[in-house]
């Protein structure tokens, strides 16, 4: 059984205005599951996992992806420079919960008993009321071709 009020996007972006880097969870009843981390050095990385809730927030990361991100017309590319295999499971006491905003405005806050650093990402997040995009960013992003590799 899960919990549904997990499903959709949440990010620390509202929590901490102005930082430098920030990270999204993306809990969807499609199948996709992802943790988006990215910073201002146009860095990013995606850990996508699978997730239950018996009680508490169980996610299974099985695949790390990383590179770099541009915009061009206005639009956010991704280019994937990294596709690894990765194998953690992380067990975490959640709370969902009325709060505010640095700014004083009402949201809903995601609060995990400890931050995710394995991921680069912290413990509050807050529901993103109408997200711009509900799609892995990495997805689609152009991978290196596997025969330059050495």
């Amino acid at each position: 059984m899960t919990d549904e009020r997990l499903v959709g996007l949440w990010s620390d972006e509202t929590v901490y205005p102005g930082s430098v880097e920030s990270v999204d969870l993306a809990f969807l009843d499609n199948g996709s599951r992802w943790l988006y981390w990215s910073s201002w050095s146009t860095e990013f990385a995606v850990s996508r996992f699978t997730w239950a809730t018996p009680g508490e927030l169980v996610l299974h990361f099985h695949r790390a992806l990383g590179g770099t991100w541009s915009i061009k017309d206005g639009v956010t590319r991704h280019e994937v420079e990294s596709d690894e295999k990765e194998e953690s499971l992380i067990r975490l006491g959640y709370e969902i919960a009325p709060g505010e905003d640095p700014f004083g405005n009402p949201v809903t806050l995601l609060s995990l008993d400890r931050a995710l650093d394995e991921h680069l990402a912290g413990s509050r997040f807050a529901w993103v009321e109408k997200p711009e995009s509900l799609s892995d960013p990495s997805a689609d992003a152009p991978r290196p071709d596997p025969s330059s590799r050495r």
